[in-house]
């Protein structure tokens, strides 16, 4: 990833990471677009060895859509992780579709099972399959009745299964889907993304200006320019 580390960066990658390291642990970022809370997450989820995966959303997107998209992740977190098993699942309000999403997301973060996710045929092709089988027995477990097995399943999810969800607090969008999930506040920890400062900005300015052909006397100033006038007119907006 092309990001500058500047320290406020670097400092919401240690939150986040240590949320995501935690056992069932989630995290909730709130902060304007292109603040960072995508590539920061994955930045998080790689030095924590985690897989990371999100929504790819089309035009024709539906909740049988999103519903195959919880399925592979929760059978990647269970028993099919080839690179690591752990896995961050980031989350955006640009992604909710359709409000049952958030319901769906409302329920893997009170118990990790949404119901009607997994047919009865479904939970009985997995137990059929080799590889479930091997990881429920390498963990020491005996009891093979399927209520065994899946309890086993789900709770594998709910360890290994964490989500980033990010979300933008402009509008009243944020307030509204707040108070009618409220997993979504009292199952994660919040962090808030606030305007960049000042220096954050001239960082990222001196950056963009040792791609440009400039003497290099004149780039440490510019990017004090740069960085003071975009400061400036977000403080003049206001």
């Amino acid at each position: 990833m092309d990001i500058v580390l500047f320290r406020d960066a670097i400092i919401h990658v240690s939150k986040i990471y240590r949320v995501l390291k935690l056992k069932r642990g989630h995290v909730l970022l709130v902060g304007v677009g292109g603040s960072g809370r995508h590539s920061l997450t994955r930045l998080s989820s790689y030095l924590g060895e985690m897989n990371c995966d999100q929504l790819e959303i089309r035009r024709d997107f539906t909740l049988k859509d999103f519903r195959a998209k919880l399925k592979e992740l929760y059978e990647l977190s269970a028993f099919k992780g080839k690179w690591y098993l752990k896995t961050t699942f980031i989350f955006s309000d640009n992604d909710v579709v359709h409000e049952s999403f958030l319901e769906d997301i409302q329920n893997t973060l009170n118990s990790g099972v949404v119901p009607n996710l997994f047919a009865n045929d479904e939970l009985n092709r997995m137990r059929e399959e080799g590889l479930i089988m091997k990881k429920y027995r390498e963990g020491g477990n005996t009891n093979e009745a399927p209520d065994a097995v899946n309890e086993w399943f789900f709770n594998r999810v709910k360890d290994n299964l964490h989500l980033s969800i990010c979300m933008s607090p402009v509008g009243k969008t944020f307030s509204n889907f707040i108070r009618q999930y409220p997993a979504l506040v009292n199952n994660t920890t919040l962090d808030w993304f606030m305007p960049w400062p000042e220096e954050a900005l001239i960082e990222v300015a001196q950056k963009f200006l040792n791609n440009i052909e400039l003497p290099d006397d004149k780039k440490s100033p510019l990017a004090k320019i740069c960085g003071y006038a975009h400061y400036t007119t977000q403080l003049a907006a206001e």
